[in-house]
């Protein structure tokens, strides 16, 4: 029973440990070369790994054994775990390896690149044990420790995504060698342990010494890097109207603000579950699904299987949130919702295929916003929030294909992105509407059902496309997949045919990058007549290219009444992808009847057609701006509200010269403050403030800034929270304001917090002196204590 050879670890241990030896010239290379991954996908299987750890606060490091079994086929006679060891500075403590055993005799393993390599295995199963001591740390390290200020609670958490799960303890670090977990942990007697699987819990009485002991069921097979735990002294909310087991996890000192959020939270948790088994024709996966709110946690958000590591301020709110702030919880929740199916019931063979998992995480996050919260208009709020990064990303030289080759695991976090996380499920979106929807779904169940609890690859997904809908797409899933920037379409000049009454629309297609090489897509093209009337054409461009493979053309019939045509659109309700520009007829038209436009969604588009117009050097920057300044107060959306002042933020401290600014800046701050202070919505209010923020140019704008600070002018409906506070602080410190440093040191003085810590270290980044950013970038590089998380907070515009 492996508590009982737990409990022998903590005696004196016979054996010494593994130490490094020489290079054989069969061994593989650091890393998880991709060689050595399909050797061991080939013989390896049926992998159970049975883990026992102790967690002991304060401690360097990670005390465990573990039991790993596998399934050799013929003409495999070594096993091959994967241990990476980071270079040890002075004082710190070495990971090390040691005791181990092959089927029960002590084995000669040795220690090298990287790897264990154990020699004498048979066919059929071997059972191979050890003990082994890795680093716990407050930052850069695969299990990491936070000791809650406010009340001095320590808490442990994992990281393994995508390989470090073997800096943790050995393994078959790669995702197609799943596996079953059994997991124990040995905790102080008030703390909790949190992992994939339900767990029984017993306390023991040891000398005196009261400890818990917490006893995990055994998992469903699943990679290494979507194995978790978390253990501190966790507050737990249980949902208990949920047909899944399902329970939210927070540090004590934000209890009462995680009951607040609770209910919400559980809510949207549960609708989301209901509408993906639903949409997937396949119940949740895994026996329950607990959320785990994690102070300074890396990412948004992981999507552990059965226990979802969540960020805390992506969660429970740090300032008054607006529907934007609402609309960016639901989309994680619903993202690493999704992940249960896509990425953990189904994984990808290798990370070269990770935008498949992040792709319909994301675009299925979308899908179940349309379903769940339909005021937020959902496929408009993907335009807003989703696509404008990949576009950013996709139109320079420096951008990839979705598809990324990836040698060696080593490399796998170099995949994360834009173009992973943006344009893929921007694909999707495209994808669904090419094929259809109703055969883009068949074709989606399809793939989980043949793949349930394994692995697959993209290529799998197109066989299921293919079955579905009937199609060859060996052409249409390369050009998408294996070719990097995007396409550009603009609608050119209507060809009337007044004999006929057709007009017919001209719409050639380019390579962004003029690489060669074009795109099949299928569109609504929009036309709008001067009398407001509208029609609508569905094409599909088969990316066919003129004689220098630069260009594809199409002209599109539609029938034309006799009115007079206003503007065409290509791109109309979004389901393109790639840069779709207003020819100059088109763009007057637009800028002189923006407000016009009764569609929020087309006017949303429209305003991002102008902003393409403005970054292509066709529409003056400050013609945008003031388009802005005149037009954005009919928009009510607070999402449309905030991508459109992005943009204007962007043209005014960007793309406009000192004079134009100077210029500008007094309109532009007085619509910012009028926004600001008289807009009916709250949310409204909100989000005018934080872009006055960013753009409080003038003496008398930073002025006010000032006001509000202290408290002499306040925004109504915003109580100003610590993290308002140093954002102002951070807006005077960017502006090379006189008060900002003395307001600085004031304000850190008076809110002392975690969270207003690290605030406050973020607001001093901003401080514009070249010692300033030297003494920063030297504590990035070299402060082994300084958390991620603050590391991010500092070097954010």
């Amino acid at each position: 029973m492996i508590k009982f050879l737990f409990l022998t670890f903590l005696m004196l241990s016979i054996g010494s440990t593994l130490h490094a030896q020489a290079n054989q010239a069969a061994d593989p290379g650091a890393g998880v070369p991709r060689e050595l991954a399909r050797w061991r996908a080939a013989h390896y299987s049926n992998v159970r790994y049975s883990l026992s750890l102790e967690l002991t606060p304060g401690a360097q490091m990670l005390k465990g054994m573990m039991e790993i079994r596998v399934t050799l086929s013929e003409g495999a006679d070594k096993i091959v775990l994967d241990w990476r060891v980071a270079p040890v500075k002075e004082g710190q403590m070495k990971p090390r390896v040691w005791d181990i055993a092959l089927n029960g005799t002590k084995s000669d393993a040795r220690e090298v690149n990287e790897h264990i390599i154990i020699a004498g295995a048979k066919r059929g199963e071997n059972i191979v044990s050890l003990k082994f001591e890795s680093p716990i740390a407050t930052s850069g390290s695969a299990v990491t420790r936070y000791v809650d200020r406010e009340d001095k609670s320590e808490y442990i958490y994992t990281l393994f995504v995508p390989s470090d799960a073997s800096t943790a303890f050995p393994c078959f670090d790669q995702p197609d060698l799943k596996a079953r977990f059994k997991f124990e942990a040995r905790v102080p007697l008030k703390w909790t342990v949190i992992s994939n699987a339900s767990a029984t819990q017993s306390w023991i009485i040891d000398g005196g010494d009261a400890h818990a002991w917490f006893d995990f069921h055994e998992t469903e097979p699943i990679s290494t890097y979507l194995f978790a735990f978390a253990a501190g002294p966790f507050v737990e909310i249980e949902d208990k109207t949920s047909a899944i087991p399902m329970r939210l996890f927070v540090r004590k000192s934000k209890e009462e603000k995680a009951r607040q959020e609770a209910a919400e939270v559980f809510r949207l948790n549960r609708e989301c579950l209901k509408f993906l088994a639903g949409y997937f024709d396949y119940k949740f996966p895994f026996p329950k699904y607990d959320l785990v709110i994690v102070p300074e946690f890396a990412y948004r958000g992981m999507e552990h299987a059965g226990a979802t590591f969540l960020r805390e301020e992506s969660i429970l709110f740090p300032t008054e949130p607006t529907a934007n702030d609402f609309l960016s919880r639901a989309n994680v929740i619903f993202h690493e919702a999704a992940h249960q199916w896509f990425g953990d019931l189904v994984t990808m063979r290798w990370f070269d295929d990770l935008w498949l998992k992040e792709g319909f995480a994301e675009f299925m996050s979308f899908k179940a916003l349309e379903a769940i919260m339909p005021e937020f208009n959902a496929w408009k709020a993907f335009y807003e929030r989703t696509k404008p990064a990949a576009y950013l990303t996709d139109a320079t030289k420096g951008t990839t294909p979705i598809y990324q080759e990836i040698p060696n695991l080593s490399a796998a976090k170099s995949a994360y992105g834009n173009i992973v996380y943006r344009k893929a499920p921007s694909l999707l979106r495209q994808a669904e509407f090419y094929l259809g929807a109703d055969k883009f779904q068949k074709a989606v169940q399809l793939f989980l059902k043949e793949h349930a609890y394994g692995n697959a690859e993209w290529g799998d997904l197109v066989k299921a496309f293919e079955k579905t809908s009937g199609q060859k797409l060996d052409a249409w899933a390369a050009a998408w997949v294996k070719r990097r920037g995007m396409p550009e379409v603009r609608a050119r000049g209507a060809l009337m045919l007044p004999a006929k009454d057709l007009v017919g629309v001209s719409l050639p297609q380019r390579n962004v990058l003029d690489e060669g090489g074009l795109w099949p897509m299928r569109l609504k093209v929009l036309v709008v007549f001067t009398d407001g009337t509208k029609q609508t054409e569905t094409v599909l461009i088969q990316g066919e290219p003129d004689e220098d493979q630069t260009q594809s053309r199409i002209r599109v019939l539609l029938s034309r009444p006799k009115r007079e045509i206003a503007y065409i659109f290509p791109n109309y309700e979004d389901y393109g992808y790639g840069r779709f520009l207003l020819d100059d007829r088109s763009r007057n038209y637009v800028l002189a009847h923006l407000g016009e436009e009764k569609d929020e969604f087309q006017r949303a588009l429209l305003w991002g057609s102008l902003w393409d117009s403005v970054r292509e050097a066709e529409l003056p920057p400050l013609d945008y701006i003031e388009l802005a300044i005149k037009n954005l107060g009919i928009e009510r959306d607070e999402v449309t509200a905030q991508s459109i002042l992005n943009r204007v933020s962007i043209a005014f401290n960007a793309y406009l010269n000192a004079e134009q600014q100077k210029e500008v800046a007094p309109r532009l701050e007085q619509m910012l403050s009028d926004g600001m202070l008289k807009s009916e919505k709250q949310g409204l209010r909100i989000t005018y403030f934080r872009a006055f923020q960013a753009m409080a140019k003038t003496d008398e704008a930073r002025g006010k800034l000032k006001e509000i600070l202290t408290g002499k002018l306040s925004v109504p409906g915003l109580s100003l929270r610590p993290r308002d506070r140093f954002d102002i602080i951070t807006a005077l410190m960017t502006r090379g304001d006189a008060d900002a440093i003395t307001l600085l040191e004031a304000q850190s003085k008076s809110e002392t917090t975690d969270d207003a810590r690290r605030y406050a270290y973020a607001a001093g980044a901003a401080r514009g002196t070249a010692e300033n950013k030297q003494k920063y970038f030297d504590a990035f590089l070299n402060d082994t204590t300084l958390a991620e998380s603050w590391i991010e907070a500092s070097v954010n515009p």
